[in-house]
């Protein structure tokens, strides 16, 4: 991976990071986009935030240059060359993007893929958590979308697309995988996939799910494709219901049930997934 880092350390060198105001993060990606405008924020450049944001730097860097993805083992049996696949994708440290935009992941004008981690953002989160564990987790979920898009031919389109159906599919496999892969940045195997809240997460995602693939009203349809990625964690149901139908896959059959499930990739998954 690339770490492009020229305004975290401008701003870490206490000099004038308002020169970059115009840059593309802040006016051209999608999470300026949904603003309407240009999102650039002047950051704090006090004592205590210079020292928070160096601390959040250390991590974060640390993390990408030694990146090694949660569950691994599964990494190289699902994306053999994930490391040569991966090394033309960007991780950006900036500042200057407003509350809550600690992290996210953006296409520049020439398709390249940039993880763009916000350190003043970030730096609310000293002393509440392990930086370095969290960027880690992040970017094994972020980095495993980019390599599903890559080796399923079709799922970015499906997913930028209209037919409700067909979207469902792509977002219950393409989240269900990242979900999985990184859950509470543990290997698959430490987890109790059948304990009786996850069981009852999986029952409630379920039938949401169900519900969702049987509505016909469009504007329910819009409402049930919000709620299927956002809200809190273990409402998001299409998320949750891909999550843990992948881990009882696997709880049948090992690792490479989830190297057939992925090859069988994304048509009809959420209804593989709700068992119809």
């Amino acid at each position: 991976m690339i770490i492009n880092e020229e305004i975290a350390v401008t701003y870490l060198n206490r000099q004038d990071v308002n020169k970059y105001c115009n840059e593309w993060y802040f006016g051209e990606t999608e999470t300026a986009k949904v603003t309407g405008g240009n999102i650039f924020t002047s950051p704090n450049v006090d004592d205590d935030a210079y020292k928070k944001v160096q601390s959040v730097y250390d991590a974060i860097h640390a993390t990408v240059q030694n990146f090694q993805p949660v569950n691994v083992r599964i990494w190289n049996l699902l994306f053999p060359s994930w490391k040569k696949e991966l090394e033309n994708t960007s991780v950006d440290l900036i500042v200057g993007f407003p509350e809550p935009n600690d992290a996210s992941v953006e296409y520049d004008g020439d398709g390249r893929c940039h993880v763009i981690f916000d350190l003043v953002c970030w730096a609310k989160y000293i002393g509440n958590c392990d930086i370095a564990q969290v960027a880690r987790n992040l970017l094994s979920h972020e980095l495993c979308h980019v390599l599903l898009h890559s080796h399923l031919a079709g799922l970015t389109e499906v997913l930028e697309g209209t037919d409700y159906r067909e979207t469902l599919d792509a977002i219950t496999f393409d989240e269900g995988f990242a979900h999985l892969l990184s859950y509470e940045a543990k290997d698959i195997d430490t987890v109790d996939w059948r304990s009786k809240e996850l069981l009852t997460v999986f029952d409630r995602s379920r039938e949401k799910l169900k519900s969702a693939l049987a509505e016909q009203d469009t504007t329910k349809q819009g409402q049930f494709m919000y709620e299927a990625v956002y809200g809190n964690y273990y409402d998001k149901f299409a998320c949750m219901c891909g999550m843990l139908y992948l881990a009882s896959l696997w709880l049948e059959g090992g690792d490479i049930a989830l190297k057939t499930a992925m090859d069988n990739g994304y048509i009809d998954f959420a209804s593989k997934a709700v068992g119809q």
